[in-house]
């Protein structure tokens, strides 16, 4: 009778089915109560702004050709063959340190070696250096990742791809010349050479390059390294990975076969140890990880710096990607034939 009743009343009946979903719904609320807080780990330099990266005045490549030019000549020597390849990748090095490339994310590319590894464009802002968009800019618009080596092969014009021959960055050591004008380090004369003139870039301000040169010794000379002692306006004391970036600075110039100009006022015995010293770090830190802890070197110069590295790598934003990029470019610098 009372079934009757609910039926004209309009009431469900509880049917086995809803009863067990109901269960189940019950079950769930139960789980959740019970469920820990889910926490989603997060790395620190992963939300860090690119643009709180701080960098010095000059880029490296323009501190690579301040260490070529002749003070008062203001010309490259004629027969300097290599600096042209080692500005290519120093604008790569540059890039890495103002945080706008890395390697492609690929757990195969452990298969092969760091200069045939892939590049990619992670930040497309413009840094405000002519040569450092241009070369973001060409990168940003290739339809695939190209390696290391074939990017600085590239933008030196060294291809048989004609697709790809516009790639080719020009008048680099120029263009770089007339960028230090602008910022007040060299200026502009004209001299007369044989039967034409030519356009050459005596330093103006020589304390600049004093403060590279100062650097440059400070690393290669010194038993123990100190970067805060050196610290100017062109670069500070706060300036983002500055152990690391003297180190490139130090491999550029070696491969750009400029550093003998910097090295020209110590004895033989302390020149010879410092282009030793300069091997040194290019082998150590042309691999990756870094060799940061392989003891002191053997020649008793900067003994503290694999520590101040490692120090600066633990506090800066930048990835294990972008430094094994940066061991990348210092890897094809070991194979060119001014090392060699």
């Amino acid at each position: 009778m009372s079934s009757v009743l609910q039926k004209r009343r309009g009431a469900k009946l509880a049917t086995p089915t809803a009863a067990r979903r109901s269960d189940l719904f019950d079950e769930d609320d139960v789980s959740r109560d019970r469920t820990p807080d889910h926490k989603i780990g997060v790395d620190d330099r992963d939300i860090v702004d690119r643009h709180a990266l701080k960098v010095p005045f000059l880029t490296l490549m323009e501190e690579v050709l301040l260490m070529g030019l002749k003070d008062k000549e203001g010309y490259l020597s004629f027969w300097n063959d290599n600096i042209s390849y080692a500005l290519r990748g120093c604008i790569l090095l540059e890039l890495t340190f103002r945080g706008k490339i890395t390697l492609v994310n690929d757990p195969a590319r452990r298969r092969f070696e760091l200069s045939d590894r892939l590049v990619e464009v992670i930040d497309t802002d413009p840094t405000g250096e002519v040569l450092l968009d241009e070369a973001l800019k060409i990168m940003k618009n290739d339809e695939g990742h190209l390696s290391v080596s074939n990017w600085i092969d590239l933008l030196s014009g060294e291809t048989w791809n004609l697709m790809k021959i516009s790639y080719q960055l020009k008048q680099v050591r120029e263009r770089l010349a007339k960028g230090l004008v602008d910022k007040g380090v060299l200026r502009t004369e004209r001299k007369n050479f044989f039967l034409f003139d030519m356009a050459t870039h005596p330093v103006a301000d020589k304390m600049s390059k004093e403060h590279i040169r100062n650097r440059v010794l400070n690393i290669l000379t010194q038993k123990t390294v100190d970067l805060d002692s050196l610290s100017n306006d062109h670069f500070p004391g706060d300036t983002s990975l500055r152990y690391l970036r003297t180190i490139a600075l130090v491999c550029g110039a070696y491969a750009a076969n400029v550093l003998e100009n910097v090295l020209m006022t110590l004895n033989y015995d302390k020149r010879d140890h410092a282009f030793s010293r300069a091997d040194e770090l290019l082998n150590d830190y042309s691999d990756y990880p870094f060799n940061l802890k392989g003891g002191p070197s053997p020649l008793g110069l900067s003994i503290n710096l694999p520590s101040e590295v490692n120090k600066e790598i633990e506090q800066s934003s930048a990835t294990e990607l972008q430094l094994e990029l940066v061991a990348a470019v210092l890897s094809v610098f070991a194979r060119m034939d001014s090392i060699l």
